[in-house]
């Protein structure tokens, strides 16, 4: 029973398909717990969830670095000027905010708007009137573009006189909170509340009654007020984008100290479509900044991409780490210095739902962005489906000599030109591109259609609606269908949802979505797009792809006969090793043995070592597997390698060998239970 569970933990680290242990969350340190409360008030829920979800405190040091890159209005100078502000604001309201409370100025309600807005223009006291709590106005220009007025007020007074200040809200409140009642008076009402504060100031009345400017309103409830205070709350999760901590979780691990603050803000676009009944992820990255340097007369710069699949378990699938090398001649940088740049491609995907996770580092600049995202797969005869929906700017004949080649968004000898943020210009058209399967029983309806519709978002009319009879659909031997481009010239910009929908019987039986923007303003909307060219599928490439997504996912079979396949197409090391990692990984010890064993003769391969020790593990031939495994350990010390050559020694009946061994093994790794009791059964031994 040891040994099978030793060859399976030998198994699981020597071809790396455990992942790492994760290790609860640490306790916040002194000066972490000071910057949360420092930026409370400006951090977003996003940022924050992510913050304490870290484990180690150098997880949380790079974090930092991140949150105020993300907020550098000059990012290329050596000062971040906002960092240097916003400290300025912490000092202050902890020097003039924190007399009277109980906490630190920046955390009271006067910190918190202070931190959020900055100085107001003007900052009146009103602190010695007798007929009114003390109480402060606050004047501020502000930011329309996110929600604020041009100019508004805030109050804050201190209730009963004592305390910390608070806000006032006139929508809530009314000025009569404002006003200190007379001995034995009666109740102060609204209308003499607005007298007695008219004696100190017209201006400071207004504002009790409302925060905007001139504003009079009817009845009681300001809403204006309160549109104002809730658009101040919110300002920071409209000013800054939170893009970073989405992914930050992922990328943290592979992204260099230098790299730590240089996140760039990029637009993607995944998609999945099949070729040759083979379902292939299409994606665009587009970054929105490029970084080149200049040898010469070029410009250069060095790219590396990670592509990471998970099942949704969180196992690892697939990862795949690729070098792209940019350069490009003057007239070449010059020609589309303006536009975005898109690097596409497209991955072989296996069914199930998957988190695909992409990395982006610009090596030269040093800068990366990164997006996640979940996609599901169908398997075959699922049924009626229609693929995901594309929307193109524009599409170009493929070159003859390579209509059979596969390439990112490239359908039936034809190149669909697309941008991943989906923006649109008035003097362009727009199509639209999808792949409809199993339309059999639908077709049978002489009047089933497929259909696409555009509806503006803004007020949900239609400006577009194109159908197609199903059986011609049907017909098609490429398997995907165009409707326009249409132009859009006399569609008004704004907002817009397209929609092809698969309708028989008065059904709608399936349908796809997606969104655009039709831009005002003329834009360089069009990447530049770096993509490379597949060979038809199935190429031995391709097929060592799909088989590591089923060898990691646990599914030997399947991998073993795509890699039988692929060589048979071309020999290749590492298609054959993964293999013979399969054929182990199905008890098929023999036939491992008779594919790994020719590769290590002919390379001296590390992991065909391994592969080869396992079998004759699992053949319980003791000898020859430690053959292999001291040739392995006398080049490096891998605990897995350890493990399985104690356990050869036990049953060889030499435990003095096998302790020596295992301590080692467990001095490396100590949190090892089933290696523990195998060094009691070697002391027993003994």
């Amino acid at each position: 029973m040891i040994l099978r569970k030793t060859l399976v933990s030998a198994f699981c680290v020597l071809f790396g398909l455990l992942s790492a242990s994760a290790f609860p969350g640490q306790q916040l340190l002194p000066a972490h717990r000071t910057w949360l409360d420092d930026v409370s008030p400006i951090i977003t829920k996003i940022e924050r969830e992510v913050f304490l979800k870290l484990k180690t405190d150098a997880e949380r040091d790079k974090f930092i670095q991140f949150f105020w890159r993300q907020r550098d209005p000059l990012p290329d100078t050596k000062e971040n000027e906002f960092y240097k502000e916003y400290m300025d604001r912490v000092r202050f309201a902890d020097q003039d905010f924190g007399r009277g409370a109980f906490k630190r100025g920046s955390q009271t309600e006067r910190g918190l708007f202070y931190l959020i807005l900055g100085k107001p223009l003007e900052r009146n006291f009103f602190t010695t009137h007798s007929e009114l709590w003390p109480m402060e106005l606050w004047f501020y220009k502000g930011e329309e573009p996110y929600g604020l007025p041009a100019y508004f007020y805030l109050i804050f007074y201190q209730p009963q006189g004592m305390g910390d200040y608070r806000l006032y809200y006139p929508g809530v409140e009314g000025p009569e909170k404002l006003v200190i009642p007379g001995v034995g008076a009666r109740s102060v009402t609204r209308a003499s509340a607005i007298q007695v504060i008219k004696k100190s100031s017209s201006e400071l009345a207004g504002a009790a009654q409302s925060y905007l400017p001139g504003d009079r309103p009817l009845g009681s409830a300001s809403f204006s007020s309160d549109s104002i205070i809730a658009a101040a709350k919110s300002l920071p999760e409209k000013k800054f984008s939170d893009a970073y901590a989405r992914s930050y979780m992922n990328y943290k691990d592979f992204v260099e100290t230098e790299y730590a603050d240089n996140f760039i803000n990029a637009g993607a676009k995944v998609r999945l479509f099949a070729a040759a009944g083979q379902p292939f992820l299409h994606w665009s990255i587009e970054p929105d900044k490029m970084s080149f340097a200049q040898r010469g007369e070029d410009f250069y710069a060095g790219f590396e991409l990670l592509v990471r699949m998970e099942d949704s378990k969180g196992n690892l699938i697939l990862e795949n780490t690729e070098e792209i090398p940019v350069s490009l001649t003057e007239a070449q940088y010059k020609a589309h210095e303006r536009r975005r740049f898109a690097f596409q491609d497209i991955l072989p995907v296996i069914p199930g739902k998957y988190r695909f996770f992409f990395l982006l580092k610009n090596k030269t600049g040093k800068d990366f962005t990164s997006f996640e995202t979940t996609v599901s797969v169908p398997g075959e005869g699922t049924g009626l489906r229609l693929s995901s929906l594309l929307l193109f700017h524009g599409q170009e004949p493929v070159p003859a000599g390579q209509r059979m080649n596969l390439k990112a968004f490239a359908f039936d000898g034809v190149q669909y030109i697309v941008g991943a943020k989906n923006e649109f210009l008035p003097q362009e058209s727009l199509g639209a591109y999808v792949q409809a399967e199993g339309l059999k029983e639908a077709a049978a309806d002489p009047l089933a259609v497929l259909r696409l519709e555009l509806h503006s978002l803004d007020d949900g009319s239609l400006v577009r609606d194109q159908k197609f009879p199903l059986a011609e659909v049907q017909g098609r031997t490429g398997g995907g269908t165009v409707f326009g481009p249409f132009a859009l010239a006399n569609v008004k910009p704004g907002y817009y949802s397209a929609e092809v929908s698969v309708v028989s019987g008065g059904k709608t039986l399936a349908s796809e979505k997606d969104n655009f923007i039709l831009l005002s303003q003329p834009y360089p909307a069009l990447p530049w797009a770096y993509a490379k060219v597949h060979s038809p599928f199935p190429s031995p490439e391709q097929l060592r792809v799909l088989a590591t997504q089923y060898f990691m996912g646990r599914d030997y079979e399947k991998a073993g006969g795509l890699l039988d396949r692929a060589l048979k197409l071309k020999e290749d090391a590492p298609t054959r090793l993964l293999l013979g990692k399969s054929l182990f990984a199905m008890n098929r010890f023999q036939d491992s043995l008779a594919t790994t064993v020719p590769l290590y003769e002919a390379t001296k391969d590390r992991e065909a070592a391994k592969v080869i020790a396992l079998d004759h593990a699992g053949l319980k031939d003791w000898t020859t597997a430690l053959v292999y495994l001291d040739k392995l350990m006398a080049e490096a010390t891998e605990v897995g390698v350890l493990n399985l050559a104690a356990e050869c020694h036990l049953n060889l009946g030499r435990p003095d060998q096998a302790l020596p061994l295992i301590q080692k093994s467990l001095s490396l790794d100590p949190s090892q239970p089933a290696i523990r009791a195998l060094e009691e059964k070697a002391k027993k031994g003994k």
